[in-house]
């Protein structure tokens, strides 16, 4: 009985692995639930012309007066004609030095490593000026996970919990991953990168953690001195923020565990001025909607999104819902429109802009890449949501080119898709960034233009 337990066990453990890193993207097994059949998609075929695969809504202006022209691969969809006034009205105030924008942009494992992120952030930052890079997590969740522009140096120690499917109602927090460390000296360090541009300068680290009962301390060292303790000790399980305001410029910043209680981490935020741009990079690996929805505690996340206060949510999945080609879209559905409730229910004025997912490849007839099935049905159905919820849309997979990107993209010099049809390479990551910055500027001027 024993041997079979294991040998259970490690098959379980072999199933989860590709689940978790993405370079073993195309050796996940697809979860044990029947759905309907879809039909395949060619790259040799035609662009789509069906309603699914095609823009529906009609673009509005920011007086509510619909405009002529349909939306065209590569613009900001917005049938409300008003999605995004709070995020452009605050970027009009950031260029007249009146104030700093935030952007909080969720999504997959194609960002955890600040790809595709990274590329917005500075484009927007060159804009409107260096607002603070924003929020990085606690430690590495993933050996891949990390953030460009800055320095970031956790130590061992810490046990992360992601949002995911066997963790119900986590609390998880504002970038979708708790850490937790029991013992004495357990570290971790953040700080400016040491080079000029984004990321050269901070005027306050911010420290986002639980307080509980029996919560143990935390010692602060800034720029390898002395800046004080916290205590995560409180009578009931909530979120806290403790702020370091600094002179403006290059820091570090540690946090290290006293060892006299748990201590439940969930990041840090790198500000910098009181105007300009700051862009959270918010990806969980192997992230779906339905996380958001279903398996992140709504009361802990809410707390800090009110605290975080973004001008603009960015929910940017898909690529996982893909995988599965009988996946049911009413429930699909519903757990978006979750996931949108719980956002405006913390975040009332803030925009909300869905992104659709990239194009994703898979192995056709013949070992040709062809466009995965679920990928113009998911755009579809973002695209209605978005317009029956006031949301913007942003349809990423036409902006790439539509049906059969990733096969072309292969074909590049550079390359710019990896080989498990799924994550762009640094140059795709690029490419797909510079397209959601396009969108975002463009659609601004036109918003100013009004």
């Amino acid at each position: 009985m024993k041997k079979v337990t294991v040998t259970l066990l490690l098959f379980v453990g072999l199933f989860a692995v590709p689940h978790f890193v993405p370079a073993l993207n195309t050796f996940k097994v697809p979860l044990p639930i029947s759905f309907p059949q879809q039909k395949e998609t060619s790259v040799a075929a035609a662009t789509p012309t069906t309603p699914e695969s095609q823009p529906v809504a009609t673009p509005v202006s920011n007086t509510g007066h619909p405009a002529a022209a349909r939306p065209r691969p590569g613009g900001i969809e917005d049938p409300s004609g008003k999605a995004l006034n709070a995020f452009f009205k605050g970027l009009a105030a950031s260029e007249t030095g009146k104030r700093r924008v935030i952007v909080s942009h969720y999504g997959d494992s194609p960002i955890t490593a600040d790809n595709i992120t990274a590329t917005v952030r500075r484009k927007l930052q060159n804009d409107f000026s260096d607002g603070g890079h924003g929020f990085i997590l606690a430690a590495r969740p993933w050996p891949w996970y990390d953030h460009q522009n800055v320095q970031f140096q956790p130590g061992k120690g810490w046990k992360a919990e992601p949002m995911f499917f066997s963790r119900p109602e986590t609390r998880c927090g504002f970038g979708g991953v708790i850490f937790t460390a029991t013992g004495a000296g357990v570290e971790t360090t953040v700080g400016t990168s040491g080079a000029n541009g984004p990321g050269a300068s901070v005027n306050a680290f911010e420290v986002y953690f639980l307080a509980q009962p029996g919560g143990g301390g935390l010692e602060l060292e800034l720029d390898g001195a002395p800046a004080g303790r916290i205590s995560t000790a409180g009578e009931t399980a909530h979120s806290e923020f403790h702020r370091i305001e600094v002179p403006v410029g290059a820091h570090r910043l540690t946090a290290r565990t006293v060892g006299d209680g748990e201590v439940k981490l969930f990041g840090f935020v790198l500000e910098n001025g009181k105007t300009g741009v700051a862009y959270d990079s918010l990806g969980v690996n192997g992230g779906f909607i339905q996380m958001l929805a279903s398996f992140q505690n709504e009361k802990i996340w809410a707390e800090q999104l009110r605290h975080r206060a973004p001008d603009l949510v960015i929910l940017g999945y898909g690529a996982n819902e893909s995988e599965f080609e009988n996946l049911p879209m009413d429930r699909y559905e519903a757990d978006t429109r979750e996931a949108i409730r719980r956002v405006r229910a913390a975040l009332p004025n803030a925009s909300i802009l869905l992104l659709g997912p990239m194009d994703r490849g898979k192995r056709g007839p013949g070992g040709s890449v062809i466009t995965r099935p679920m990928i113009p049905r998911l755009v579809a159905a973002q695209r209605r949501i978005a317009a029956d919820t006031g949301c913007a849309f942003f349809d990423t997979y036409s902006a790439m080119g539509g049906e059969g990107t990733v096969a072309r993209w292969l074909e590049t010099k550079p390359k710019l898709m990896g080989g498990d049809l799924t994550h762009p390479t640094v140059q795709g990551s690029e490419r797909v960034g510079e397209l959601i910055y396009e969108a975002l500027r463009d659609a601004y001027r036109q918003f100013k233009s009004l």
